[in-house]
Parts: C-alpha cells; sequence; structure tokens
C-alpha cells in the first residue's frame, strides 16, 4: 500500500509503530527462548505473538488506508500490547515483572479500539469514562497486586514486591477481576447499543467488527467470570484458548470487511452506470434512487449547485437547491450526516447528502458521483431551469402588484392634487365670469387666483411624471439626474463616480431608481449623517452603490422597496444585494448587463 497519501507525521509515526512492532516480536522470541519452563503455555505464547502481529500489521494498513483516520494507531497499539503479555514467559527478573505489570493493558486498548471503530475516536462522554476507568485499572491495580504478592521459588522474583501478604493478594486479584469483568458486561452493552441505533449503513460497516468485538469481550468475561468462581483450571485453560481464538479474529474481521467492502464497491459503480445507461425513466427520483442503492443509503439526498449570475459568479457565489428548486442546507459537522461534492469537467454540480458512514469509505462515494457526473449536470441544469422559470412567475406577480399599487397611487396623487387644483380653478373661472360686468375688478382678482391655482396645479403634475421618469434623465443622462436627485436628498450626498457616457436607457432607468429607492430608505430609517453613491462599469456590469453610516441592520424582505427594486433589476438579468451589518451602515449595491 502507497504512503502517498500520509502526512510527514504519520509517515514517521507508522515508521515508529512498525520499528516498536519488530522490536516487540522480538523481545517476545527473546522472553520465550529464555525461559525454561516447558508447560501449555508455549501454545498460548504463540497466540500472543500472532495475535500481536496480526493486530499491528492490520492496523498499520488500516492507517495507511485511511491516513485521516487515528483507527490503524489503535489497533496497531493494541497490537504491541500482546507483546508485553508475552514477557511474563521470562527468567528474567525485570522482564518477568513488566510482563505481569502489563499483562492486562491489552483489555483496555481493545475495548478502545472496538468503540472508537471506525474512526479511532471515541463518541460520547459515557465511552471516554468508560474507558478511562478501564485503563485505570489495568495499569494501577496490577502494580498495587505486584507490591504485596510474593511470587513461588521456581518464578523469576517480582521486582515490585514491597510487603508480601497473600490474603491482601487473594483479595486484590479478585477485585481486579470483578472490575474487569464490570467493564467487560459494560462494554458488550455498548457495542450493542450502538448496533442497535445505528443506520442501515452504519451497520453495513459495523458489522464485522462490532460482533467480533462482542464476541472477544464477552469472552473476557467469560474467563474472568470462571476465575473469580475457582472453576478448575482445565476449564480455565480451554476459556482462556477460546478468548485468544476469539481475539485473533478481530483483525482478520476487519481485513475481510475491508475485501468485501472493496468488492461491494466496485460491483455498486457497476450496477449504477448500468441503471443511468438504461434510456427510459430519467428522472431526478431515478438517479437518487441508483445513487442510493449504489451507496446502500436510503437517506441519500440530492442537493444542486446553482450558481448565482454576473461578477459574483466568478467568486464561486451560489446555493444548492433539491431537483424542484426550494433551498438546501448542507449539513453540519457532527449532525450524523455528511456530504460529498461531485464536479464535472472542474466545475461544482451537486453535493450528495448522505449516512456519515459513508465517510469511511469516500472511494465509493466519489467513484458513484464521477459515474453519475454528467447526468447530475443535466438533472442540475433542470433544476435551475426551474428556479429561473418560478422566479420569472415570482417576479411577474409582484411586478403586477407594483404596477397595480403604483396605478393607484398615481390615481389619488391626481384625485387629490393636481384635480382638486383644476375644479377650483374652473369654479374660480366660473364666479370671475359671473363677475366680469358687475364688478370687473373682483373678476380680475379671482382671474389671478385662478391663474395661481393653475401654476400650482401644473407643478404637481410635473413633480408627479418626475416620479414616474424624471424628465433631466431622458434628456441630459445619469450623472445630472443623480446630481439633481443629491441635490435633493435632506442629508449630505456625495457622488463619487458616474460613467461620462451614456448607458442605454432601461440600464440608466435602472440604476437612477436605485439609487431614489436606496436614499429615501436612508432618509427614513438609516438615521445617517452621510450618503455615498458611485456607478461604474465592470465586466459588461453597471455596479450601483449606495452606503451610509447609519444604524444598519436593514432587512431587503422587509419592505416592498427593495423587493420592487430586485423585481425590477431581474426583468433586465440584474442583481441586488444588500450588506447591512448592525451599527456598521448600510451599503446597496445593484449588478446590471449593460449588452441591451
Amino acid at each position: 500500500m502507497s504512503g502517498a497519501g500520509l502526512t510527514p507525521a504519520k509517515r514517521a509515526a507508522n515508521t515508529a509503530i512498525g520499528f516498536v512492532a519488530l522490536l516487540g516480536v522480538s523481545w517476545t522470541i527473546v522472553a520465550i527462548l529464555t525461559s525454561s519452563r516447558a508447560d501449555p503455555r508455549w501454545l498460548s505464547l504463540t497466540l500472543l505473538l500472532t495475535i500481536g502481529i496480526f493486530f499491528t500489521a492490520t492496523g498499520m494498513y488500516a492507517w495507511a488506508r485511511r491516513p485521516d483516520s487515528w483507527f490503524g494507531l489503535q489497533m496497531s497499539l493494541t497490537g504491541l500490547s500482546w507483546f508485553l503479555v508475552s514477557l511474563a514467559a521470562s527468567d528474567d527478573d525485570v522482564i518477568f515483572s513488566l510482563g505481569y505489570a502489563f499483562n492486562s493493558l491489552y483489555a483496555a486498548l481493545m475495548a478502545h479500539t472496538l468503540l472508537a471503530f471506525p474512526t479511532g475516536r471515541l463518541q460520547t462522554r459515557a465511552e471516554r469514562r468508560v474507558i478511562a476507568v478501564a485503563y485505570a485499572i489495568v495499569l494501577i491495580g496490577p502494580l498495587l497486586l505486584l507490591s504485596v504478592t510474593p511470587t513461588p521459588a521456581d518464578l523469576p522474583r517480582n521486582i515490585f514486591l514491597v510487603t508480601p501478604d497473600e490474603g491482601l493478594s487473594d483479595a486484590g486479584q479478585t477485585l481486579l477481576r470483578a472490575t474487569l469483568l464490570g467493564v467487560a458486561i459494560v462494554v458488550t452493552g455498548m457495542l450493542v447499543a450502538r448496533w442497535q441505533r445505528a443506520t442501515s449503513p452504519q451497520r453495513r460497516l459495523l458489522a464485522p467488527v462490532l460482533w467480533c468485538g462482542v464476541a472477544t469481550t464477552a469472552a473476557l468475561g467469560l474467563s474472568l467470570a470462571g476465575q473469580l468462581a475457582h472453576l478448575p483450571d482445565d476449564v480455565l485453560n480451554v476459556f482462556d484458548f477460546t478468548g485468544l481464538f476469539i481475539f485473533a479474529s478481530v483483525p482478520v474481521a476487519f481485513l475481510s470487511g475491508i475485501v468485501r467492502q472493496n468488492l461491494s464497491s466496485g460491483q455498486s459503480v457497476g450496477r449504477l452506470v448500468a441503471r443511468l445507461g438504461d434510456g427510459p425513466g430519467r428522472g431526478p427520483n431515478r438517479l437518487r434512487d441508483a445513487l442510493a442503492s449504489a451507496l446502500r443509503d436510503r437517506s441519500l439526498a440530492i442537493a444542486y449547485w446553482l450558481p448565482t449570475s454576473g461578477p459574483a459568479r466568478a467568486a464561486g457565489e451560489g446555493r444548492y437547491v433539491d431537483a424542484n428548486g426550494a433551498p438546501v442546507a448542507l449539513p453540519e459537522p457532527g449532525s450524523g450526516r455528511s456530504f460529498t461534492l461531485v464536479e464535472h469537467d472542474g466545475r461544482r454540480v451537486a453535493a450528495l447528502i448522505h449516512d456519515a458512514s459513508l465517510d469511511e469509505d469516500p472511494e465509493l462515494v466519489r467513484a458513484a458521483g464521477a459515474a453519475a457526473a454528467l447526468t447530475l449536470e443535466n438533472e442540475r441544469l433542470d433544476a435551475e431551469l426551474r428556479v429561473q422559470i418560478a422566479e420569472v412567475r415570482a417576479s411577474r406577480a409582484r411586478l403586477l402588484e407594483v404596477v397595480t399599487r403604483e396605478r393607484r397611487r398615481i390615481e389619488r396623487d391626481l384625485h387629490d392634487g393636481a384635480q382638486q387644483r383644476l375644479v377650483a380653478l374652473a369654479l374660480t373661472l366660473g364666479i370671475a365670469e359671473n363677475q366680469v360686468e358687475a364688478d370687473p375688478e373682483q373678476a380680475r382678482a379671482l382671474i389671478r387666483e385662478a391663474r395661481d391655482e393653475a401654476r400650482l396645479a401644473l407643478e404637481e403634475l410635473r413633480e408627479l411624471a418626475r416620479g414616474i421618469h424624471p424628465a433631466i434623465l431622458t434628456d441630459r443622462g445619469l450623472g445630472p439626474a443623480l446630481e439633481a436627485l443629491a441635490s435633493r436628498a435632506p442629508l449630505p450626498v456625495e457622488l463619487s463616480t458616474v460613467p461620462q457616457e451614456r448607458l442605454p436607457a432601461p440600464i440608466e432607468g435602472a440604476a437612477y431608481f436605485v439609487v431614489a429607492e436606496a436614499l429615501a430608505n436612508v432618509a427614513k430609517y438609516a438615521g445617517a449623517t452621510h450618503a455615498e453613491v458611485s456607478v461604474q462599469r465592470l465586466e459588461g456590469h453597471a455596479i450601483v452603490q449606495v452606503s451610509d453610516d447609519g444604524v444598519g441592520g436593514a432587512d431587503p424582505a422587509g419592505g416592498t422597496g427593495l423587493r420592487g427594486l430586485e423585481d425590477r433589476l431581474s426583468a433586465i438579468d440584474g442583481r441586488l444585494a444588500v450588506f447591512s451589518p448592525s451599527g456598521r451602515g448600510t451599503t446597496i449595491r445593484a449588478e446590471i448587463p449593460c449588452s441591451l
């Protein structure tokens, strides 16, 4: 297995583990060769050595295969701990004593490895507490026990012995075995509980190792229970050898799971390609079902990437939607869900949202995504079209509402303003006509009053017309129109940049009304002391920006003015963005394509 995916730190750690494993094997062989005691433990030592090699080699392979997971390191450390047990076969005092001091460490490491599968990290606080207790028991308990336990004359000297006390030693052994039995029962229960709450993809991943782990902890518990019950040595030996064989099955189960996973991945991707190659039945549900079947995750969902238009597209801005165009949020870390991005020809196409357990087989997910990339791109285009159609329909409905509301406003303004003045003008002229012969002076006064009414009516009509489309914009262009708009604003407005050349009439009209609406909002809501307006051409777009130093916190969805601007801009493929952090002012930015 190539180490190309390993970081330098993990490559060095792998080398160190390999060296320590070699050292452990060598030390174990030395311990066996230096033992002059010929008894059935030779078979036990052979099994211990085999188990240690299996665990260490499997752990190194797992770490090389998934450098981002610590499970391989955990399994390798578990393998190394088995070499320590075999040290008790030596006739050397120090090696013999160390072997007995660490002869239970494998149990805690084994429990840690099983509970941490497949990520190498314990998932819950309860698991961390149980494993912490297990380490405390296997590291402290044997040392305390050795401090009061004398060794028989035919065994090497116990270097940890402080005060021999056989009664205390027997009680300590019973307590140590009882606590280890309790830990084994709890760990077994946790493994069973994990299986019960696992999703289908998680069960497929956990099955080989988890059930071997349950059998392992059960075998350990049975052996400890037999020791507590003082069963005959022959029965205990059967329990011990059975447990060792079960222990040896854990790395075998892990390797078989990897092999089965690799074979299954190839078959799943092959079936996916075959299903996608079938012409009839094309559609988002068929694609989702095919991917869900290939990944064996019925909860799988597809989020299609919709890039934004305009200059922001180059910055990679966009959003995810489902096949119907509804917004989709990608899952957060720790939610039990994960996602894998799919690209086609270097462009982001979609995200496959799946069970987090599939992160342990990233090659399968990536292969499935690559096989379906072209189909996903086609479905993405369909989703984008559906979103655009829905947005056009909604925009048309809002524009119709705006037009109706504007028509009613003009009708109301004409009725309440110019129309009333024209009615008064007609009445005044009628009275003046009746007074021409009887009281010429009074008639002249009434005519002067009528002239004033006509002038005011004309001013109101001009003001109303300016609100619909200012004449200065048509006659002189955007720059002078914005200067006039800024001069009428109730606060200082700096007009920093405006193109000198004329823009197409729809562009100038859209830019003008963006500035007008923005300045109206500044005057009404911002509490600002200053505003700045700029219009510039950039990459085929007119960029209109209005900024103020007000209170910020503007909500584009909170009023109809900005929504109306969005609809006006969308009609010419424009885009409106509002940046309004609380306490830091507001910036309204419009991007309007100039190729009209």
